[in-house]
């Protein structure tokens, strides 16, 4: 990545670690932009930083997604980096099918085939600068089973392999593949939810790290406990296994009914 100079385009950056990153890159006085589906927070966003430039999208959507493209490219034609943070995330019960399929769905769409999409129709211009990067804000769940929210876990594998195969695709052109898999973040996403032994990082301690990691070369970024997770998975799944499923009975509690 450069060092400076860059024109950077965050999905979902409107709040949580989206809204981190999008201040950390300011911060280095890099030319920022946001997109998310919620005009109102991407107003609250603006305010707090006026530098940020805004477009409303809604990743899950094709036709918002070329809106959003035909934009940022005749507006912005310095873009260098993109980063795919948008995410949803539904606890459920499986068993009970709490779950109405529209949200797995929605899940899915937002997740994976946003994270897809976004690289489809932005890559070939990333290719044509000097340097590029593009980075995926995948989960340490990309891992591992996660029975309170399947969908989610299964996104994330899924955008992780897929980050593998596009970094080896593109290992000769100018654009660079990073993905970061965090652990637990402290936003509203995961209100509410906790995991035995395991606390929750800040959004800004998270950009922090990815940002400095970033700088350092890394290709796959695993922040604070994730790191220690993932290893640990692979060590002994069947106690991960394990201790996932005790913890799922008390998150699966206080659901919300969805229509």
């Amino acid at each position: 990545m450069n060092q400076k100079n860059n024109t950077v385009l965050i999905t979902g950056g409107s709040t949580g670690i989206g809204l981190a990153l999008a201040k950390q890159f300011l911060d280095n006085n890099d030319y920022v932009i946001i997109c998310a589906r919620n005009e109102k927070r991407l107003e609250e966003a603006r305010k707090k930083h006026p530098e940020l430039k805004t477009y409303i999208c809604d990743v899950s959507d094709e036709q918002s997604i070329e809106k959003l493209a035909s934009s940022v490219l005749v507006d912005h034609p310095n873009l260098n980096i993109l980063v795919n943070n948008a995410g949803s995330m539904h606890i459920h019960d499986v068993v009970n099918d709490s779950l109405p399929f529209k949200y797995q769905q929605q899940e899915i769409m937002t997740n994976f085939y946003g994270t897809v999409a976004l690289c489809n129709v932005f890559l070939p211009h990333l290719q044509r600068q000097a340097n590029a990067t593009i980075l995926n804000i995948t989960s340490g769940l990309a891992y591992m089973p996660f029975m309170p929210s399947p969908v989610y876990a299964a996104t994330k594998a899924a955008a992780h392999s897929y980050s593998l195969s596009i970094r080896q695709a593109l290992k000769n052109t100018s654009v660079r593949v990073v993905e970061a898999l965090p652990p637990m973040v402290d936003t509203e996403m995961t209100e509410g939810l906790e995991m035995q032994g395991m606390k929750k990082m800040s959004p800004e301690k998270l950009a922090q790290s990815i940002y400095k990691r970033l700088n350092k070369g890394q290709l796959e970024i695993r922040p604070g406990d994730s790191a220690m997770m993932i290893k640990m998975y692979k060590l002994f799944p069947w106690m991960i296994n394990a201790v996932m499923g005790k913890m799922t009975p008390k998150m699966l509690i206080n659901l919300p009914k969805y229509d």
